[in-house]
């Protein structure tokens, strides 16, 4: 046995234990940073992309939705909505859209009486059956609120009596 033997047989197997490395890494690297039961989400959330919201009821507390190709009409307890195009979804599955928003009272309303209708902006997201929605109003910045609704459930509105 030679005295340089080992420091050679050290020397080739340091290179090639690199590129191994190396050539592992490239082939991770697009699921690098994502846990495998999220891998199954996100190529469900990819192919909504370019879809809309599915037509339908959509209901939740406090909130009833009848969403179409072409509109949305959305019930609140003491307010109605009007989003008039369709509900886009991109590749995360989220939406944002224009709209209107506007408060009810209780009892008649009155004759001549007009109510009044604010700018709004509907956003929110859809994953499988399930609908979070966020409303704002876009001439005083309040936010309405966020509902949780349900595709194919009625909601639980209540009116303004």
């Amino acid at each position: 046995m030679t005295k340089g033997l080992p420091f050679t047989s050290l020397g080739l197997v340091l290179p090639l234990a690199f590129f191994a490395f190396l050539a592992h890494q490239g082939s991770c690297k697009g699921n690098a940073n994502k846990p495998a039961e999220n891998q199954g989400h996100d190529q469900e959330n990819r192919q909504q992309a370019g879809t809309a919201v599915p037509e339908g009821s959509w209901g939740g507390v406090h909130i009833g939705m009848e969403v179409t190709d072409k509109n949305t009409a959305i019930e609140f307890d003491c307010a109605h909505g009007t989003i008039s195009e369709q509900l886009a979804l991109d590749r995360e599955g989220r939406f944002r859209a224009k709209g209107t928003y506007v408060r009810e009272h209780g009892g008649p309303i009155r004759e001549g009486e007009t109510p009044v209708s604010h700018p709004a902006i509907y956003s929110g997201n859809v994953h499988s059956k399930a609908m979070t929605l966020t409303v704002t109003l876009t001439d005083s910045s309040e936010n309405v609120g966020t509902f949780t609704l349900t595709q194919g459930s009625e909601g639980q509105v209540f009116k303004c009596r």
